[in-house]
């Protein structure tokens, strides 16, 4: 194998610079065998599928088909590795990633029942909404000189938009509940345009969490600064996390409501089954008022059930 090229040492350090922007980072290194083994750094706190592509594969196989998509949980995970056909040839291939929020093969569970997002007794107004907004994942690229390695990372796309959701009449300062167990994954409550009143954005503040059938809910439109939540914090089902806004879009102030199984692509949403106060489970009818309310098993159907004790020997 021929010695690495002077300006690799460089290249290395151009790329870490960039690569520390990105959420999902793809890096290869060489082992002890001579083959080089690719792993996936997922920093965000939700499973991603990564899809991993190879343009350019010259005197080099894989230890897997290509092109190669799997998931990648939080922290490192192994992808796959390169090795080189004929150890007295050069060694050339350049390879591509894309990434999503989302599992493979999620379990779509559309009878899982969820609480309203607002303060139990509290009545609201319910509607049915579509968004047409959708976004596409980030994609990079990185490629080897002969004998030599280099790294590519992949940007995570804030893709916030289900094509399905509900809004919940509410007035400005109302709490917005957790409706399900999950894990926070975004807050974004920066913009100031619906509290100034502005008649339509582009951009609404929300938070996203992740839940443990790989679904994402996605809750708006919060107050500038107004979450009580942060990213990778664990929340149950009814805990307070944001407050509403001043939003004139549409009927005025709500809550916005949406799951969805790949953020951002439409077709993944679904429509969801909620609980509340005289009428029990069922989907929400479009105009319709209801009455908020936490039942306790609806609170604790998800929390995890202490360790049973083991019994003390004597």
């Amino acid at each position: 194998m021929k010695k690495p090229s002077l300006l690799l040492p460089i290249l290395l350090l151009l790329l870490t610079g960039l690569r520390a922007q990105h959420i999902i980072e793809v890096t290869y290194a060489l082992d002890t065998k001579g083959k080089y083994v690719f792993t996936c750094n997922n920093k965000d706190y939700c499973t991603y599928v990564l899809f991993l592509d190879f343009p350019t594969l010259t005197n080099a196989r894989a230890d897997h088909a290509l092109p190669y998509e799997t998931e990648v949980k939080p922290g490192v995970n192994k992808l796959l590795t390169i090795s080189t056909i004929d150890p007295a040839r050069d060694i050339k291939f350049n390879f591509k990633t894309t990434n999503r929020k989302g599992c493979l093969h999620p379990v779509v569970n559309p009878n899982f029942t969820y609480l309203l997002p607002i303060a139990p007794g509290q009545e609201t107004q319910a509607y049915r909404i579509v968004n047409i907004r959708n976004a596409t994942a980030g994609a990079t690229a990185g490629a080897a000189p002969a004998g030599g390695a280099a790294t590519a990372s992949s940007p995570s796309t804030e893709a916030r938009d289900s094509g399905y959701a509900v809004r919940l009449r509410a007035k400005i300062g109302d709490t917005i509940y957790s409706a399900r167990r999950g894990v926070v994954t975004v807050v974004s409550v920066s913009n100031t345009e619906n509290d100034a009143g502005a008649n339509t954005t582009d951009s609404w503040n929300h938070v996203e969490i992740a839940q443990a059938d790989c679904s994402f809910a996605e809750y708006g439109v919060l107050r500038k600064d107004g979450a009580f939540v942060k990213p990778g914090q664990i929340v149950e089902a009814g805990t307070p996390i944001g407050l509403v806004g001043g939003d004139r879009y549409g009927r005025g102030s709500d809550v916005r409501f949406s799951v969805s199984y790949s953020p951002g692509t439409v077709g993944s949403e679904i429509p969801l089954q909620f609980w509340t106060k005289g009428n029990g489970k069922g989907q929400l009818k479009h105009g319709a008022t209801y009455t908020s309310e936490f039942p306790q098993n609806l609170l604790t159907q998800e929390k995890p059930k202490p360790a049973a004790r083991r019994p003390a020997h004597h």
